[in-house]
């Protein structure tokens, strides 16, 4: 005969507290305040990694493309397209103006890029059909990269590339008419 133990007039309570509940918001709270701005920093040095390397590579075609023309005038930048992910090159008007990443447009990108000559008329973009006889543009270039001004990448860094090595940033704004990044500037 089997014998069963006597039940107890007190029932286990099953749950949680309120302190233990507090207690977990408060842990998920200090993780947060910690996860978040860290997460946020990795994305903005992400996308600046992403813009330089970029800088990097059209430094790299404008080298090929003075090699053959000898000039930076009318340098025609890679595109890729996106349907077929092949890359191209010829003039297109709206490549004047690169945005990075591969694949963004005005309306999502990281940075933007600016690429004009260097010397003669700093508001003068290298990518063009001009084929007119000028002994002053195409010898030198300077690349702006600046950051969407929206989301996080506001607090991202300002770049400047230029054809006479200058390779700098600063979180202050620059203007493609500078000659440095000015006070606070960093090397890349």
């Amino acid at each position: 005969m089997l014998i069963r133990p006597a039940k107890s007039n007190q029932s286990a309570s099953s749950g949680f507290t309120l302190i233990e509940l507090m207690i977990i918001v408060i842990i998920i709270g200090i993780l947060a305040a910690i996860a978040i701005p860290s997460y946020r920093q990795y994305v903005i040095r992400n996308a600046e990694r992403d813009v330089q390397a970029k800088m990097l590579n059209l430094e790299l075609q404008l080298e090929r493309w003075r090699s053959s023309a000898l000039t930076y005038k009318g340098f025609e930048p890679q595109t890729i397209n996106s349907a077929d992910n092949k890359a191209s090159y010829g003039y297109d008007a709206s490549n004047t103006i690169i945005y990075v990443p591969q694949g963004s447009n005005a309306t999502n990108y990281r940075y933007q890029i600016t690429l004009v000559d260097g010397a003669a008329d700093p508001e003068k973009s290298l990518v063009t059909t001009d084929t007119a006889i000028d002994n002053a543009t195409g010898r030198t270039w300077k690349m702006l990269a600046t950051p969407n001004s929206t989301g996080t990448f506001k607090e991202a860094n300002n770049m400047l590339m230029t054809s006479t090595g200058i390779r700098c940033q600063n979180k202050s704004s620059i203007t493609i008419t500078a000659t440095n990044c000015g006070t606070g500037q960093e090397e890349w």
